[in-house]
Parts: structure tokens; C-alpha cells; sequence
């Protein structure tokens, strides 16, 4: 009984750090990168992840680069503007407030790799370079995953 017990922690310890990855750079902590698998033939595909600031001045994420899978890498904002979804580039850089955190997810803030060079495969990883304005550069794995592998509960690590 007590051998079962061990291997089921074991287990669920092993499969929890799987989905779990997460990257520090100065005061950043950037948590769950991760990309929507794509279909054969789609030329955007999306990229999410969570950032976290701990210090007491804010940073903001200039640009994405390195991707190697992509054409072009950009961070986009999605608004509702006269009843009518828009998404744009944040052609600034996005904000990491002191203190605070943002989320990129669907419907918000996130990563739009362009000119996809190969679909996005779920359980593939797809590193990329994330360029802030204070802590520097640091590159990140994008875990590819279903969009029904997205839920709330899976990523509450």
C-alpha cells in the first residue's frame, strides 16, 4: 500500500513539473509560456504566458525575437472598440507594472507568431527570445498545447 502511495506522489509530482516551467530575469518571473497548436497550413498562431514584477519600478516587454519558427513575432492587444473585436501591435512595448503582473491569454494580451514557417505541434517546444527594456533578455520555451489543454485549472501552478 505504502509502495502504491509513494508512486502515485511520484507521479503526480513528475506530470505537474511537465506543465510547470517558468523563467527569472532580475525582479521578472515569466510563468507558462505556452502556444496554441495550429492547424496544417496556418500562417499566425498565439503565444500566452503570465509575468510577474517584484520589484519596485516597472519594466515593459519590448519585443519577441529569435523565433525561428515564426516570419515575425509581435505583442498584441485585443480590444473591444464600437462593439467590434480589434487586436493591434503594442508597437511601445507592454507595461509590467511595479509590484504587479500581467496575463497574456486569449481575448487579451498576447504573443502573434506571423508567417508560421511549420504548424504549431501540440507537445512541441518553440524557444523565443523575450526583450524587456531593464532586466534584459532571456530566452523561453513556448510549450505547444491544444486549446482545450488551456483551462484555468490546468495552469494553476
Amino acid at each position: 500500500m505504502l509502495k502504491k502511495i509513494l508512486i502515485t506522489i511520484f507521479v503526480i509530482t513528475f506530470s505537474s513539473s511537465i506543465f510547470a516551467h517558468e523563467y527569472k530575469l532580475g525582479t521578472l518571473e515569466i510563468k507558462h509560456p505556452y502556444a496554441r497548436a495550429t492547424a496544417a497550413g496556418a500562417k499566425v498562431g498565439g503565444g500566452f504566458m503570465t509575468i510577474n514584477n517584484s520589484g519596485t519600478q516597472p519594466d515593459k516587454l519590448l519585443s519577441i525575437t529569435e523565433a525561428t519558427f515564426a516570419g515575425k513575432v509581435e505583442v498584441h492587444e485585443t480590444k473591444m472598440i464600437n462593439n467590434v473585436m480589434e487586436m493591434r501591435e503594442l508597437k511601445q512595448g507592454l507595461v509590467i507594472p511595479a509590484k504587479g503582473k500581467v496575463e497574456l491569454k486569449p481575448g487579451a494580451y498576447h504573443v502573434m507568431f506571423m508567417d508560421l514557417k511549420e504548424p504549431l505541434t501540440k507537445g512541441k517546444k518553440y524557444k523565443a527570445k523575450l526583450n524587456f527594456e531593464k532586466a534584459g533578455s532571456v530566452e523561453v520555451e513556448f510549450y505547444a498545447e491544444d486549446i482545450k489543454d488551456n483551462s484555468k485549472e490546468q495552469h494553476k501552478h
